[in-house]
């Protein structure tokens, strides 16, 4: 019996590697000319880049178990740092959140912020954590509304919390889930200091993960497909029986699992089951290439009150290359690519003056559907893994689960999926 995947992102293969790793046959294919999904690699110039700057912590547990078990050092592939992040302001003076010191983990991260937020700062933010059991339990509400509620000051909502929800959710605070910002903080700041690390690649992911997964998979028997795109499913009697791809070809299987996005899985599945097609909110990463003698102060800063949002050093990638990400919608979705560049480099400028005014090149990169709207009771609206049709499994990090539009959700279902299909 073969079990059959759409969709070669990281979800796909996380359930491909875990069928075939229990002997189970899998087919995976794969529209595009690449696998790797939201994480993919891009061509610039004589370079190769994420799509996409990707934040990941070491709370991401099975998403850096399933890279184990590939093959894959995570000591290797990645750097690992405990939180140390400045973020700046043209109003407010640096916020810092970090675990150096002495102190045990989480009161070096409480004194350290008392010292750039103060005595009130930290209350504020031990308030709203503590808040957090009482949230999960309660309907639903807007971040900006629980921010209210715990009475946040306007400084931490601007510089912290706003910044925080946009670059874990990518959706604004007043629209944002209370709930999933609230699981994301329990689980990167609730537990042990090494869940709170920071994990920047060395490489680009699509070097990493999805090739890797590749060689496994076939390894084990599977077989990968790309340039295949699924048209249309068959199913007879309520039972799935294959798919017809867009060229005309017949795949029969007994088992199918859907890994696209929200709303390509929902179009693919209108004609059998009804998907509340989620919003999807966009990304863009900026890449600036200034001289190859340029760094920041640390691996990663952010930045407040700006179209910026956070700027990443990937200078060990390629000297001197910054990565700018701007997550959810907003103004600078109306600037074409000349004007952004320019407005980031000012505002980058402004805020850290041993930046150069100019850079020597560019690239932008717009994700336009990058991740589903986190918005306040989108859970209601999340599909589970098995469907009404017999033999039909949805994965992708959109299913039910804890976690926003992450990788570490991605690869959460796509293991649970396959599990619930073995």
């Amino acid at each position: 019996m073969t079990t059959l995947i759409i969709g070669g992102g990281w979800s796909g293969l996380a359930a491909a590697i875990t069928l075939t790793q229990q002997g189970h046959a899998v087919h995976l294919i794969e529209s595009a000319k690449q696998l790797g999904g939201r994480a993919r690699n891009v061509q610039w110039q004589d370079q190769t880049l994420d799509n996409g700057q990707h934040l990941m912590i070491g709370a991401y547990d099975r998403m850096l178990a399933i890279m184990q078990l590939i093959g894959i050092d995570n000591n290797e592939v990645f750097h690992r740092y405990p939180i140390d992040i400045s973020i700046l302001d043209s109003e407010f003076s640096p916020l810092h959140l970090s675990t150096s010191g002495w102190l045990p983990w989480p009161l070096s991260l409480s004194w350290n912020l008392t010292k750039s937020a103060g005595v009130t700062g930290l209350i504020h933010v031990a308030r709203l954590q503590t808040s957090i059991p009482r949230v999960l339990s309660t309907p639903d509400i807007t971040v900006q509304e629980w921010l209210g509620n715990t009475k946040q000051s306007p400084r931490l909502i601007k510089q912290l919390w706003e910044p925080m929800c946009l670059a874990t959710l990518n959706t604004p605070i007043d629209h944002a889930s209370a709930h999933l910002l609230a699981k994301v903080l329990q689980d990167s700041l609730g537990k042990s200091k090494s869940d709170a690390d920071l994990l920047i690649p060395k490489y680009p992911l699509g070097d990493l993960f999805p090739q890797k997964a590749t060689d496994y998979i076939e390894q084990n028997g599977g077989k990968i497909s790309l340039r295949t795109r699924a048209d249309t499913l068959i199913v007879q009697d309520n039972k799935v029986q294959g798919v017809m791809t867009q060229g005309g070809q017949t795949i029969t299987a007994d088992q199918l699992i859907v890994a696209l996005s929200p709303s390509q899985t929902s179009d693919l599945l209108a004609p059998l089951i009804k998907l509340n097609k989620p919003t999807e909110y966009p990304i863009c990463t900026v890449y600036l290439q200034y001289s190859s003698d340029t760094r920041l102060p640390s691996a990663m800063l952010g930045l407040s009150g700006t179209i910026s949002q956070w700027i990443f050093d990937r200078s060990e990638q390629t000297a001197g290359l910054m990565a700018v990400v701007i997550s959810g919608p907003g103004k600078h979705e109306t600037l074409d690519k000349k004007q952004l560049v320019e407005k980031v480099c000012q505002e980058i400028h402004q805020l850290l003056p041993a930046m150069p005014a100019t850079v020597e090149h560019s690239f932008v990169i717009r994700e336009k559907r990058a991740t589903f709207a986190c918005t306040v009771n989108v859970e209601q609206s999340r599909p589970q893994c098995k469907t009404a049709v017999e033999g039909l499994y949805l994965a992708g990090d959109f299913v039910a689960n804890a976690y926003p539009a992450t990788l570490e959700g991605a690869v959460r279902n796509g293991e649970s999926c396959a599990k619930q299909l073995l």
